[in-house]
């Protein structure tokens, strides 16, 4: 998956909610922007959900959808 289109989902105004499913079938929904963080590059993701944060590799996502 290319990281730029991560990074233009995320930076849109407003945020949308979106979500992405990975290559081992887990899925993850950002429906807040502070679920959401990247360093710089957005070569590596994170979830933050209301008890666990999850590091996602980019690399892994198969797909992107819109809520």
């Amino acid at each position: 998956m290319n990281f730029n289109e991560i990074k233009n989902l995320v930076e849109r105004q407003p945020f949308r909610p979106f979500g992405v499913r990975l290559s081992n079938g887990a899925q993850y929904s950002f429906n807040d922007p502070r679920e959401f963080g990247a360093p710089r590059d957005f070569h590596i993701i994170f979830f933050f959900g209301q008890t666990d944060a999850v590091r996602i590799d980019t690399e892994n996502i198969v797909e992107i959808f819109e809520k």
